[in-house]
């Protein structure tokens, strides 16, 4: 199997969430690249905003979770990040939708979708 080092495109970033959500069972919304308020850090798993502004529904029990993905370098917005950066962000975010809070579980979950991707010909 030839290993994808190529940068990824947004149709990579969401088929390779497409296949890790069938295989885990998982949903979320949407995939959006990363806003003003990501600046600090690569990705961020939201809840929807109709799930936000109920009060009867927890932020982590919400299927329609809005992942954020930085994909562009801080000082220079022109320059895309490693594709192996991109990928462990995505791992890090698709992780929340089967585990929200961060611990053993989620690492181990985060391990299990790496092992994955990496199955799917792509270098982490």
């Amino acid at each position: 199997m030839q290993t994808k080092t190529s940068i990824l495109l947004w149709k990579d970033i969401y088929e390779i969430a497409d296949k890790v959500c069938k295989n885990y069972g998982l949903t979320y919304s949407k995939i959006l690249p990363e806003t003003r308020k990501l600046a600090k850090s690569y990705g961020e798993c939201r809840a929807c905003k109709k799930c936000v502004k109920a009060e009867h529904i927890e932020n982590k029990n919400c299927n329609e979770k809005i992942l954020f993905i930085r994909i562009h370098q801080l000082n220079n917005t022109k320059k895309p990040l490693a594709t192996s950066t991109i990928l462990r962000t995505l791992v890090h975010e698709l992780a929340h939708l089967g585990v929200w809070e961060h611990g053993k579980a989620h690492r181990k979950f985060e391990k299990e979708i790496t092992n994955f991707i990496r199955n799917l010909g792509y270098r982490i």
